[in-house]
């Protein structure tokens, strides 16, 4: 390097670009039995299992995780008991949040579905925001769900990356 000259670091947006996976959140949304509906649009009839109203934050797991990760977040919701209408963006983004910071979940192959199968989003969702704290419900959800799903002496004892 000489004299006067500095390197070239890089910024945080062109690291998150860098980082970008091609997502097409229409086919994966289509594989997992999902319909996308225009989030910015006001839908007066109840949201129906599979209808998802939050294509903004498919689009954001998907570029930040790629279509793999964003497949089995949608299965995650989907195909466990009860949860199919639970397709909400603070759901969608606690889901995904779990499993990345702890991806010895998704070692656990269907007994993860099966430990799904036992847990209300909804309710998990509507505690999430009474709680109030100050959080994003979607950050309170993913602690939530982790205390539902590991047992109490295996929190802490996961590996942190």
């Amino acid at each position: 390097m000489t004299a006067g000259r500095q390197a070239a670091r890089p910024t945080p947006d062109s690291d998150r670009k860098a980082r970008a996976h091609r997502c097409d959140i229409h086919k994966v949304a289509r594989q997992c039995g999902v319909r996308l509906f225009n989030g910015g649009r006001v839908y007066k009839k109840a949201r129906g299992p599979g209808e998802c109203f939050s294509p903004g934050t498919l689009r954001r797991i998907g570029r930040a995780s790629g279509e793999a990760h964003l497949a089995l977040v949608l299965r995650l919701i989907v195909e466990s008991e009860g949860n199919a209408t639970e397709l909400y963006a603070d759901t969608l983004s606690a889901v995904s949040s779990l499993l990345e910071h702890h991806p010895e979940l998704i070692e656990r192959g269907s007994a993860l579905f099966d430990a799904f199968d036992s847990i209300d989003l909804a309710a998990v969702r509507r505690r999430a925001q009474m709680m109030d704290c100050g959080l994003p419900a979607a950050h309170v959800m993913r602690v939530l769900l982790l205390a539902g799903l590991l047992p109490a002496t295996a929190i802490g004892q996961t590996s942190r990356a």
